[in-house]
């Protein structure tokens, strides 16, 4: 009889009232929240705005599309993009798309607030950026830096919104044979690769984490799309690929931390989106 593994998967991280309980968090071995390659060479991701961060009660004005748009228009002109043009994407727009998506938006005292949500605010996702075509970045993996962490394993929220670059050169065609020969992945700008470190998750949730681990790469994929809108891009979100070659391309294990999503960005093609 096949394993249908995703039935099993549902029925057996189901929340019960009679399974529900019985697990006490162990502080002492949670598992640290900012991944940090100390050795890596750092790019410092220009400010995503001209002034201070927006105030929650108005949007930000990002200059490249027209800075009256709201979050509405920005949903209504949502389309996925499978064509690409052959322009570069700027680092400042690079800079912005990291800022809606993972980056810190607010520090308070015991707390780093992110952009996009995250269940029991353990934010196990990863972000990974093949940039093939960027200006004034070298075609090349970066991991992008959330915070800084010191050497005492003190987080230090003014170390972060930098890349730390991983290796040099084009990923394109790699990524696209890894997704199944997806074309779009080679044409794309910059491509985002989401991983998930598990244990941060399931440290407190278990089983149930890994429900949670794909919502929070959903919402973390959706606010990159919207952001590409306001600024005149287009993105595709892709999770059809071969789990274990893109885990090699990024340099990851694949158990403890595994490849759970890919966007692809980039100017869209004459004709590819209308209205």
């Amino acid at each position: 009889m096949t394993d249908k593994a995703g039935e099993r998967f549902q029925r057996e991280t189901r929340y019960t009232l009679e399974n529900i309980g019985g697990h006490y968090l162990d502080w002492a071995k949670r598992p640290e929240t900012y991944k940090v390659y100390r050795d890596a060479p750092l790019v410092l991701l220009p400010p995503p705005f001209d002034g201070p961060p927006p105030a929650a009660d108005r949007p930000p004005t990002v200059g490249a599309a027209d800075p009256a748009d709201s979050l509405w228009k920005a949903i209504q002109r949502r389309r996925s993009v499978r064509q690409f043009a052959g322009d570069p994407v700027s680092l400042v727009d690079l800079s912005r798309m990291l800022w809606a998506s993972a980056a810190v938006t607010r520090v308070a005292a015991n707390q780093l607030y992110r952009a996009a949500p995250s269940a029991g605010a353990l934010y196990p996702i990863e972000t990974y950026v093949a940039a093939n075509r960027v200006t004034d970045l070298p075609a090349g993996l970066y991991h992008y830096r959330v915070a800084g962490v010191d050497e005492r394993g003190y987080v230090d929220p003014g170390g972060g919104h930098a890349l730390e670059q991983l290796r040099l050169g084009g990923l394109g065609r790699e990524l696209a044979q890894a997704a199944l020969a997806q074309g779009l992945v080679a044409q794309a700008a910059v491509v985002f690769v989401w991983t998930a470190v598990f244990p941060r998750s399931r440290w407190k949730y278990r089983e149930r984490a890994f429900r949670y681990v794909y919502l929070d790469a959903g919402h973390i994929a959706a606010q990159v799309s919207l952001a590409a809108v306001a600024l005149g891009l287009g993105t595709c979100q892709i999770g059809a690929f071969l789990d274990g070659v893109v885990d090699d391309l990024v340099g990851i294990d694949g158990e403890s931390e595994g490849t759970v999503y890919l966007t692809a960005v980039g100017h869209p093609a004459k004709g590819e989106i209308e209205g």
